[in-house]
């Protein structure tokens, strides 16, 4: 992922855990999101514990970029 980012290849994040109200990204990363080079997805809500991701969430992520990249 850090190859194809430093190549400014386009790229799409899906993490488990949501985003604050309030949440950006920072560095890079808010630089990138501004060239459309970046897309960060959470399908869930936040939350404040620290969680293990499931196997089923994984999957569930999985299938989730493979239809973002299939449109």
């Amino acid at each position: 992922m850090r190859a194809a980012f430093d190549e400014g290849l386009p790229l799409i994040i899906l993490q488990e855990n949501g985003f604050t109200n309030l949440a950006k990204p920072g560095g890079k990363r808010m630089e990138a999101c501004q060239r459309g080079q970046l897309l960060l997805l959470a399908p869930w809500e936040h939350h404040n514990e620290r969680l293990t991701i499931r196997r089923d969430q994984c999957l569930s992520l999985n299938e989730m970029a493979k239809m973002i990249c299939e449109m």
